[in-house]
């Protein structure tokens, strides 16, 4: 009863703001590469479109993160 509560603690305070750290860097890094390259247009879209992407890019790691920690999850077993 208590490690199913320790892990799900370890989880959520620990494994999902890693998780989603990680994956927004990882993403952030790759579209550092790509991105000069596909915002060389007028400064007031490119800021924009480059808040979006990052608002974007987040999203996608809070929802990979979510997946991961979703099959991490302990569950009490049906007998």
């Amino acid at each position: 009863m208590y490690g199913a509560m320790v892990a799900r603690t370890m989880i959520v305070l620990v494994v999902f703001p890693v998780g989603v750290h990680a994956i927004y860097t990882v993403v952030s890094m790759l579209l550092g590469f790509v991105l000069p390259l596909l915002l060389a247009t007028a400064n007031t879209w490119s800021e924009l479109l480059g808040k979006g992407l990052a608002g974007a890019t987040f999203l996608v790691a809070v929802g990979g993160s979510f997946r991961v920690c979703r099959r991490l999850w302990p569950t009490a077993l049906v007998r």
